[in-house]
């Protein structure tokens, strides 16, 4: 029924990469109405068309427009975009996507999870799938919360592999987003020629 929606969200948010599994049931779950446990929690997948939240600029004033260092931030976080494929953001504008860089382990599939603040810092999250990841970080330190979640998506048929956060495990991201976060920052500060302020040494 949702086949050329998820072809459209393969190609818009994974690079063509197939749906997992627990992704496409949250999806066709949003999409049908039925909902599923996160939007409780105000994350919701991602629609066709909607900018990845990297890239999405529109909120930035003339003034920060004219500010260097502000577009050297946002060149960094346009080409994390590409390594970084968003797949849900909640109602703060934090975002959760998997971590694809070309350096990343090609073993770990599917890939770790990241969540983006809107301070622009990188959490790795706990979990071996995106709704491990998401329950997660809502959970964290509360099993209750934990077990009513999981028993929620349960009835979705998403399973998870554990009884609380302690035991998801994690698949590290490798590289650490926010060092090539960070890496692709000062090398777009040298590109326009800003002072270098000790930058060099961090890298």
């Amino acid at each position: 029924m949702f086949d050329e929606q998820l072809e459209e969200f393969s190609r818009q948010r994974l690079g063509g990469r197939p749906v997992p599994e627990d992704v496409r049931i949250l999806a066709t779950a949003q999409w049908e109405g039925r909902g599923h446990p996160f939007e409780r929690f105000g994350i919701s997948v991602l629609e066709s068309g909607a900018p990845h939240p990297l890239a999405d600029f529109s909120y930035l004033s003339e003034k920060e427009r004219a500010d260097p260092d502000i577009m050297a931030n946002c060149a960094a976080s346009t080409q994390m975009a590409t390594y970084l494929r968003a797949v849900a953001q909640d109602e703060d504008g934090n975002f959760y996507g998997y971590w694809l860089h070309p350096q990343q382990r090609v073993d770990r599939n599917p890939p770790p999870v990241v969540k983006v603040d809107t301070e622009l810092t990188y959490w790795e999250l706990g979990g071996r799938s995106f709704a491990e990841a998401c329950l997660y970080d809502i959970a964290f330190d509360d099993d209750a919360l934990f077990v009513e979640v999981a028993a929620a998506l349960a009835q979705l048929r998403v399973a998870i592999s554990a009884g609380s956060c302690e035991g998801l495990g994690q698949l590290p991201a490798d590289p650490a987003p926010e060092d090539v976060h960070r890496r692709l920052y000062y090398a777009e500060r040298q590109r326009l020629g800003l002072p270098d302020a000790g930058y060099g040494a961090a890298l």
